[in-house]
């Protein structure tokens, strides 16, 4: 839990803010580990909630799509979201609540955020050269001897009409 005391705003008038440090070491946000997570948070009382904005710098560790070696990825959260009070009862617009005494607990908020950030297919490099298919080989670290030239059994009868 990456959690906050924000009684203090809770009761106070629209418009107040506060401004939150983010310096965490490693972290396991639910079913996701980031090795860090730093930024500056601003929290404002607006009517119903607590709108929180701000920027956290992350990275994650992932595996490479192509070749399937470890690879650190720098990620940048862009957050901006209201969460609810807890005297204003249940909303459909708001997915996050203030808790009822007064703490802001950010981790779900960061976690969804890190999930959006992370790409469909995660490379470790854009030109990584993935492994061999039929040896297994990687090959940013290593050639082989592999025949790359792979015909079609289906088609291997045409190959001798040539």
């Amino acid at each position: 839990m990456i959690c906050f005391d924000v009684s203090a705003l809770t009761k106070a008038r629209l418009g107040t803010s506060l401004t939150l440090n983010v310096d965490i070491g490693p972290h396991k946000l639910t079913d996701l580990e980031v090795d860090f997570l730093r930024g500056t948070i601003q929290v404002v009382r607006v009517h119903g909630g607590l709108l929180v904005r701000g920027t956290v710098g992350s990275q994650l560790g992932l595996e490479c799509v192509r070749c399937l070696e470890l690879f650190s990825l720098p990620i940048t959260l862009e957050l901006e979201e209201t969460f609810r009070l807890p005297e204003a009862g249940p909303r459909q617009d708001t997915s996050y609540a203030v808790s009822d005494d007064g703490w802001l607990d950010l981790a779900p908020l960061l976690r969804e955020q890190a999930w959006v950030a992370i790409p469909m297919k995660p490379l470790c490099s854009p030109d990584c050269k993935g492994l061999c298919p039929q040896c297994g080989a990687n090959l940013n670290l290593e050639s082989c001897t592999c025949d790359r030239v792979r015909v079609d059994p289906r088609l291997a009868l045409l190959k001798d009409l040539l």
